[in-house]
């Protein structure tokens, strides 16, 4: 029998134990300790199936389960000081207890902010926004109706219970339209069940502090109704099984959000604060508690906030200047490294090197093992050609299969000694796409500059300089000629050029 099995053959007996001991203890002592105690150890069973279904789960569904499990961690804290209550009544034991029983399902409403487009994860914004939504609801909930009365009392005045179940039918509500109009069986399933259990269960709190419920004691017949508000999750959990598998796009999903939307968000704390003053003429401490953790989510919110927009900025700058699919810097940025470098070089007295490396018969590549695989070869080559350089130098993919490096201070002798390095590199390198192994060659030419006019000039030389060991013989290094030679070769370079491309 599997484990879950055997936690719900657990609770139906515990459930069948609680209507035999409500049958004959009743109210009498030591029933109605005995009644919350069974209680609390089916809170317990349940979190476990929660847990159990969790695992069984992924994406959306997953983080349904664990917020169900959190939620009712919240009512098991809640029970127990139910049941030390019992032992011990306290005034602050008896405050918390109401609270948390008041706001137990906080955590499980906040499936209602689930994507299930995103891996069901809840974004950071949106939970602190919900966290300061409670916030205001305890700060109301102590300033319109419990610190006016006497905290002696143990019993909240019914008057609470008003606003308290039309926020909580809404709740309900919510889970039913969300499962109404989902496009997924999955979550159908998940938010039509828990929307329907939400109503039951709100429907029996109802009863229980407007309608019979108000006239019985702990430990009565009327407590086997809440027994079986945690038996039917239980069988819920148990008879959860995933149909789909779970959606993940290939970018996270644009949220509009326009300046209204992040208006609104400043009503909580302004409730908060309004409300806090108040409380705290009367109970200093308490209203200085929520005012310090209102401040708290707005300071969160804020940090939050600024991270991602920082985030943004450098992912933006990042891909501005560098290439998709290398990781190198692209042409437009590569350029203004090397007019930077040539302009230092001017003011300094010191060469700069420049390096252009086009792949060998990289057309063969693409032609016999798909694009897909020339393209992890160029992945693969641009970190070979990164790996060799120097900290200080510069990789770029100056297009296609061609590599533009940038060596500064370095003379010919160094810039050349450095392609050799590069070359060497990848002719080595065990290169495997397509499930094949692929053996790839780099023709680099060579030529320096030192000053800023000399960028035209410099390209050129590494241009031909490459075209001349592709016409040598491919996988060499040719060192570029100097400027009067240049000048008396552009046409023949040219005519290269055209002839290899």
């Amino acid at each position: 029998m599997s484990r879950s099995r055997i936690i719900v053959t657990v609770a139906v007996v515990l459930w069948i134990a609680h209507i035999a001991l409500s049958l004959t203890v009743g109210a009498q002592s030591p029933g109605p300790i005995l009644s919350d105690v069974l209680q609390l150890v089916l809170g317990g069973f349940l979190v476990v199936a929660l847990l159990l279904a969790a695992k069984r789960s992924e994406g959306i569904a997953r983080a349904f389960w664990h917020l169900a499990a959190v939620a009712y961690c919240f009512w098991m804290v809640a029970q127990g000081l139910g049941v030390y209550n019992d032992i011990a009544k306290t005034e602050v034991v008896t405050w918390l207890a109401n609270l948390l029983f008041c706001f137990w399902f906080a955590p499980l409403a906040m499936a209602l902010f689930l994507d299930p487009e995103y891996e069901g994860n809840i974004d950071v914004i949106v939970t602190l926004d919900f966290v300061q939504a409670v916030l205001v609801c305890i700060t109301a909930y102590l300033y319109f109706f419990y610190l006016p009365k006497s905290m002696a009392s143990a019993q909240l005045a019914h008057e609470v219970w008003a606003p308290y179940f039309g926020g909580y039918a809404m709740v309900a509500l919510a889970f039913v339209l969300r499962a109404v109009f989902a496009h997924s069986r999955d979550v159908r399933v998940l938010f039509g069940s828990f929307g329907l259990f939400l109503s039951l269960s709100g429907c029996i709190d109802a009863l229980s502090y407007y309608g019979p419920g108000r006239y019985f004691k702990t430990g009565q017949w009327f407590d086997i109704l809440w027994s079986a508000l945690l038996v039917i999750p239980i069988l819920i959990a148990e008879a959860w099984k995933q149909s789909e598998a779970p959606v993940i796009p290939l970018e996270p999903p644009r949220r509009q959000k326009r300046l209204y939307a992040e208006m609104l968000y400043l009503i909580y704390p302004v409730l908060v604060l309004m409300m806090s003053l108040r409380i705290a003429h009367d109970h200093l401490a308490l209203g200085a508690l929520m005012l310090v953790l209102s401040f708290l989510c707005s300071s969160m919110r804020l940090l939050v906030t600024q991270s991602r927009l920082f985030v943004a900025k450098e992912r933006l700058r990042r891909e501005a200047a560098h290439d998709s699919l290398t990781e190198l810097w692209n042409h437009k940025a590569i350029m203004e490294i090397l007019e930077r470098e040539l302009l230092r070089a001017e003011r300094d007295q010191q060469p700069v090197g420049v390096i252009m490396a086009d792949v060998d018969h990289f057309k063969v590549v693409n032609d016999a093992r798909g694009h897909a695989a020339g393209d992890a070869v160029l992945r693969i080559i641009a970190g070979g050609i990164a790996a060799m350089v120097r900290p200080y130098d510069s990789v770029g993919r100056y297009g296609g299969e061609e590599f533009l490096i940038i060596a500064p201070g370095c003379g010919l002798t160094e810039t050349w000694e450095l392609a050799e390095r590069v070359r060497t590199h990848v002719a080595n390198c065990s290169i495997m796409a397509g499930g094949r192994a692929v053996h790839v060659t780099l023709s680099l030419g060579v030529a320096t500059g030192q000053s800023a006019t000399d960028f035209e000039k410099v390209l050129g030389g590494a241009d031909s300089a490459m075209y001349r060991a592709k016409a040598g013989g491919r996988n060499r290094v040719e060192p570029g000629l100097s400027r009067s030679a240049d000048a008396s070769r552009a046409t023949t370079a040219t005519a290269e050029r055209d002839f290899w491309l």
